[in-house]
């Protein structure tokens, strides 16, 4: 998809410098969040508008409000983000063209097992990768730019 410079999954969406980083290395001129829960919840939204640099708007929708949105095609070069690999299928079986996702942050939690250093995955998130996978998305590992990106096919059962 024209103009959408950065598919990424972090399970804290924007936080400091990570985000700053892409913002700057990808010239991102907005940010879309895709995920159902922080969309509902005033509260978080509030957060992450204040987390993000003032000059760089933000949309926050739910998976179909985020079908709706990129359907209309991007403007400006944008960056993605969710929480996980989910809601990226359902985005690319409703016809939302992503053909690249970085894995940039999935915390350690009860369900989750590690994949590959600080990123943890659940049976049911490796099984989504399996999905976009199997749709010849390219899935990798790259926390910060500078670092080089590793493919998560070496490392999903």
């Amino acid at each position: 998809m024209q103009n959408l410079v950065l598919t990424r999954i972090d399970d804290r969406l924007i936080h400091g410098q990570v985000m700053t980083a892409w913002i700057k290395n990808k010239n991102a001129q907005q940010v879309v969040i895709v995920d159902d829960d922080v969309a509902n919840d005033e509260y978080m939204i509030e957060v992450l508008e204040m987390a993000i640099p003032e000059e760089i708007p933000i949309g926050i929708f739910t998976k179909e409000e985020g079908v709706e949105f990129f359907s209309q095609g991007l403007d400006a070069p944008t960056i993605l983000l969710v929480k996980g690999p989910g809601v990226l299928n359902y985005l690319i079986d409703h016809n939302v063209p992503i053909d690249a996702i970085d894995v940039g942050g999935m915390g350690a939690r009860s369900d989750r097992s590690t994949l590959y250093k600080n990123i943890s995955t659940s049976p049911e998130e490796n099984e989504e990768f399996k999905k976009l996978l199997d749709k010849n998305v390219n899935v990798f590992i790259q926390v910060m730019p500078q670092n080089k990106p590793v493919s998560v096919a070496e490392y999903i059962k």
